[in-house]
């Protein structure tokens, strides 16, 4: 019932308000117009345009992330569900952002990265609208094999990670916030006197800054113009009739995550008596009768005495509600705002981490340009007149600096203001509690159980994570203990592949182990239990002997002769009170345990996780964090590979696993240190992927097609990418030992080609065909295969592959009508055997010979001795005969100049007289 009703009123709210003001005529004609960001740069006045040290003229914004991640990503192309086209993502950053800099308009990005505990019903409501859209893209997939529509986009996993990286190496102002997310983001902008907002959210109208553009509508042209709307909320006001200082009280009546529209139903019903719940324009009758109502209100300077009218008592909760949420909406004002401004006092800034040295940034520098040039001499001769835009456009891309040096020392990201009373736990490094019923759904669930962490530890922590160069999860986990994983692109109920998130459960746990110090506690703690039990030893065998001591009994004690008894009675007193100075002593026994939020029971309950400690000594976290000797850097690497079961000597050997690909090879790994996940043409897939010279060539990777895109595909790139997620997680917990430019993704995996290889694997005789030929590209996944699998005793999935190539799926999966068990699939299958690159010009047939476009060859075995034959030999299996065992030829299609003019299905069966 619970979930109806929040289902129900999800659709409600301040959020409605934005839409209102879109799609309603007049004030979508009088305060919603068109705008080029270009143009609007240009018309600035100097006084207009003046902020802070930037360069007179310049237009700056601030940019809220989570509103526009479908922008920044790059748009809604095809192929978005494949894992992530990284490199296409960082070209259009790359020009997006010299575009701008170009018009003299300076933005500024805020990633979300606040836990905010009292948003956690709506940030549940997201992930629930996230895993329907993944069920209709997995259902789509199965049935079509085709890449979905854009309607049901959803954010590829690791998006806001790559985003970070990608912001943080083009030198772009990118800042995360710490408690209030848009709180925060309007107090820079008022702080910095920034001019505008580009965001997708009701409440920043409410806020009323100085300009507010949209950030759905945010798009690069090809005239190199950047285009979006204005909502100029003045021309709102005045055409709604509502004085601005009403639109506080108006968000609040409306329904938003404090005073939710559950708790206005029956104000709503008094509004508007007939009001019929199951009429489209439900939503919009509510905000015009709110909007007259408090138009009509004489005044509005009494909230409390205004909630006791609209809720009928001084006692109802709900009207501390409305004054909580009245008052923070205020506060987003420019009135609100004059009335507490942040001190602008310069901070104590916590210790920068030991491994961000500007010699090891500027060696991790020299590396990736390095690789980006090494990369260019690997790219196929006999394209050079269509190398030279793209040498271009890499050499722009790697030498770009987006902010001029005057204007970072102005509105840097470490001298962000924080806004509320928040910034004064931080600023003295205490851990800062959250209100009591943060979770409405769990008030009755245990709370996490964590230590205080070092002061130090936890303001350097803080600094990283407000200038966004590290994990947004670690701060909430250093400071309460909550872990909130979001809904992936996976099948939970029919899927050969374990759930993802449990896959990595072992790797967070180590993390925990890390970050709680949970080998000191242990030594700590087995340091104690070793003296207090020798003491109590001690003490016992002491009474014994003066129970067998005489009277008269006399011993020597510091050369005096002295009754036994009467020495053994001051050893006895000595010996108790260090057992009671002991326990005096005795270190904190705290049992951690983390709470962990999960998508497979709907975010209804959290699990309570305890930390695990690797099989060494590992330090504390403030000695991995700022310790400076060489042994100190050793330390932070083995811990890091400890956490990814990666501490062995070939995965320190540059030899076997170069620098930049290091991050991948733990996470690849990792899972094959887990049950029977990866086939082994998979895990080539995965290498092969990194090693290619089309990885940074944006141009090769535009011109790949694909005709077939896989559930089983789309889901090992998810659990790839989630695995670099935590990579990354646990690469900041152990004090940043791998530089960031060495971590990032478009270095080692792009979405499409992974698929183009994996297809590939299918088919290949070997590796060697794998690799196109390319001997030293069969050398270099030999060797980091080698790495990988050192120790190992690797077991391979052997889970049947015809699910990719047809025949009925293997295990449980969804139920098909008799006789259309899912036809269409198998024909997708068998068709991308036959239309392999090449196959209209002598390409691979199906009866294991080569065979001219446009004929159809019988075929043989079943899809799955491929991979089992790929499996033994090391390579990919001969697929010849691929039907055979069926009783007859296994369909096809008919090809002609690269279009199907006609398509058969298989003949599985025969007559009586065993004919086909």
């Amino acid at each position: 019932l619970d979930s109806l009703l929040q289902e129900k009123w999800s659709k409600m709210g301040i959020q409605e308000f934005h839409n209102f003001i879109e799609t309603d005529s007049e004030l979508s004609k009088n305060g919603v117009k068109g705008v080029d960001l270009v143009k609007t740069a240009w018309k600035l006045n100097k006084s207009q345009g003046q902020v802070g040290g930037m360069p007179p003229n310049r237009l700056p914004l601030v940019v809220d992330a989570e509103n526009c991640l479908d922008r920044l990503y790059g748009g809604y192309y095809s192929d978005w569900c494949c894992g992530g086209e990284w490199n296409h993502m960082l070209e259009f950053l790359s020009v997006f952002f010299s575009t701008l800099q170009q018009a003299n308009v300076h933005m500024a990005i805020f990633v979300n990265g606040a836990l905010e505990p009292t948003r956690f019903d709506d940030w549940v409501t997201e992930q629930m609208k996230v895993r329907q859209n993944v069920r209709n893209i997995l259902k789509h997939l199965n049935k079509r094999g085709t890449p979905p529509p854009k309607v049901w986009w959803v954010p590829p996993t690791g998006v806001r990670s790559v985003l970070r990286l990608a912001l943080r190496h083009l030198n772009v102002t990118v800042m995360s916030s710490m408690e209030s997310h848009r709180q925060e983001v309007v107090g820079f902008l008022r702080e910095n006197g920034y001019l505008g907002i580009v965001a997708d959210n009701a409440e920043y109208c409410i806020f009323d800054p100085p300009r507010y553009f949209s950030a759905k509508s945010l798009k690069l042209t090809l005239k190199m113009t950047v285009e979006t709307k204005e909502i100029v909320m003045d021309e709102v006001a005045r055409t709604l009739d509502l004085n601005p200082n009403r639109f506080s009280l108006l968000a609040a009546l409306i329904g938003n995550h404090v005073l939710t529209p559950a708790d206005l139903v029956q104000f709503h019903n008094k509004l508007i008596p007939e009001l019929d719940s199951e009429k489209e324009d439900r939503t919009v009758r509510i905000i015009r009768a709110v909007v007259d109502y408090v138009r009509s209100l004489p005044t509005v300077d009494d909230i409390p005495a205004l909630g006791e009218k609209i809720f009928g008592s001084k006692e109802d909760p709900r009207v501390r509600k409305l004054n909580e949420v009245v008052d923070y909406y205020n506060s987003g004002t420019e009135e609100g705002y004059r009335k507490f401004i942040p001190s602008r006092r310069k901070k104590r800034e916590g210790i920068k981490l030991a491994s961000e040295t500007p010699e090891q940034e500027g060696e991790s520098r020299q590396a990736y340009r390095s690789l980006m040039a090494e990369k260019k001499k690997l790219r196929v001769v006999g394209e050079q007149g269509d190398d030279r835009e793209t040498d271009e456009a890499t050499d722009k891309l790697e030498t770009l600096n987006i902010n001029d040096k005057n204007e970072e020392g102005k509105v840097s990201p470490a001298e962000l203001g924080e806004s509320g009373d928040n910034a004064k736990s931080q600023e003295e490094g205490k851990q800062s509690h959250k209100p009591e019923g943060g979770y409405p759904r769990t008030r009755n669930v245990l709370k996490p159980t964590i230590p205080s962490p070092h002061p130090e530890v936890l303001k350097t922590a803080s600094d990283r994570h407000r200038q966004a160069c590290m994990s947004p999860a670690l701060y909430s986990l250093l400071t309460t203990g909550d872990m909130k994983l979001p809904q992936l692109l996976e099948d939970e109920c029919h899927s050969d592949l374990p759930p993802i998130h449990s896959v990595y459960r072992e790797l967070r746990q180590r993390i925990y182990g890390i970050v709680f110090n949970q080998h000191h506690l242990t030594f700590t703690r087995n340091k104690y239990e070793d003296e207090l039990n020798s003491m109590k030893k001690s003490i016992k065998s002491m009474k014994s002997a003066q129970k067998k001591a005489g009277s008269s009994d006399v011993t020597l004690h510091n050369g005096e002769p002295r009754p036994e008894t009467e020495v053994l009675e001051e050893k006895l007193d000595t010996a108790n009170k260090k057992l009671e100075q002991i326990e005096k002593n005795a270190p904190d026994l705290m049992d951690i345990k983390v709470r962990e939020w999960l998508p497979y029971n709907g975010y209804s309950s959290p699990e309570m996780v305890s930390p695990k400690t690797c099989q060494w000594s590992v330090p504390t976290v403030k000695r991995l964090w700022f310790g400076t000797n060489m042994d100190d850097k050793q330390r932070r690497l083995r811990a890091f590979l400890s956490c990814l079961n990666s501490d062995m000597p070939l995965m320190m050997n540059t030899g076997n696993v170069p620098q930049h690909l290091l991050l991948m090879c733990c996470v690849l790994r990792y899972i094959m240190t887990q049950k029977s996940i990866l086939r082994k043409p998979e895990l080539d897939a995965f290498l092969v992927t990194a090693c290619s010279s089309e990885l940074l060539d944006a141009e090769s990777l535009s011109r790949i097609k694909l005709d077939l895109v896989t559930a089983r595909g789309v889901q090992l790139a998810t659990l790839f990418m989630q695995g670099v997620e935590m990579a990354l997680l646990a690469n900041d917990a152990c004090g940043a030992p791998v530089p960031f430019l060495m971590c990032c993704p478009w270095l080692f995996f792009d979405g499409k080609l992974f698929h183009s290889k994996l297809r590939r694997a299918v088919v290949a005789q070997n590796l060697l065909e794998m690799c196109n030929h390319d001997i030293q590209m069969v050398v270099k996944v030999e060797q980091m295969r080698k790495a990988i699998l050192d120790g190992l005793v690797p077991e391979f999935s052997s889970m049947p592959f015809p699910t990719m190539l047809g025949g009925a799926p293997a295990g449980p999966g969804p139920q098909f009508p008799p006789g259309k068990q899912n036809y269409m699939l198998q024909q997708n299958k068998v068709n991308m055997m036959m239309n392999m690159p090449g196959g209209g010009q002598g390409g691979l047939g199906m009866g294991g010979h080569r065979g001219g476009g446009g004929q159809m060859m019988p075929g043989g075995q079943g899809g799955g001795a491929a991979y089992q034959h790929y499996n033994q030999q090391g390579g990919g299996g001969g697929i010849g005969n691929m039907m055979a065992g069926r009783g007859g030829a296994g369909g096809g299609k008919l090809v002609v100049a690269g279009s199907v003019v006609g398509q058969w299905g298989p003949n599985y069966g025969g007559n009586k007289n065993g004919s086909g």
